[in-house]
């Protein structure tokens, strides 16, 4: 004998694996999307592209989903702290680091508006522009409402 109710949850899980998922691989794919227009911007700038790092776009993402959930908006995690503590504790032996962060609600392409955002940034076009940084992670948080949390790590190891 089946329970009606724990189909109906069984269902509602599934369904909310998939919403989850999707948010996922979308958040994903922009994040992919940044790292191609911003080795465009350094390939336009006679700059050698940066190498994707997984565990760099790890931290990237867990301080891009801090921020969105603990609802902070800057490059120090109250728990966490700075760009270079969070990739230290990762494991990560960075000899320079920087980092880009971004926020937006209600734009129809995040990609754009975060590499044109950051580019009209002296501090952030710094980062993009730095000819020693030769690695990036980059992480996006989706949140209920749409918008996006966005965090470039940069690093020469």
């Amino acid at each position: 004998m089946s329970c009606p109710g724990a189909s109906f949850i069984r269902i509602g899980v599934f369904s909310l694996l998939l919403l989850v998922s999707g948010y996922a691989q979308h958040g994903q794919s922009v994040e992919r999307r940044i790292f191609q227009a911003i080795n465009q911007v350094r390939q336009e700038n006679k700059l050698p592209p940066l190498k994707w790092s997984v565990k760099m776009a790890e931290v990237a993402r867990s301080h891009s989903t801090r921020m969105a959930t603990k609802r902070f908006f800057s490059h120090e995690d109250p728990k966490f702290g700075g760009p270079d503590n969070r990739l230290s504790l990762a494991g990560i032996a960075w000899r320079l680091c920087g980092e880009n962060i971004f926020e937006e609600y209600g734009e129809a392409d995040p990609v754009r508006s975060a590499v044109r955002g950051w580019m009209q940034s002296s501090g952030h076009r710094k980062n993009i522009l730095t000819r020693g940084f030769t690695h990036t992670g980059i992480g996006v948080a989706i949140g209920r409402n749409g918008g996006y949390t966005i965090t470039q790590m940069f690093a020469a190891f």
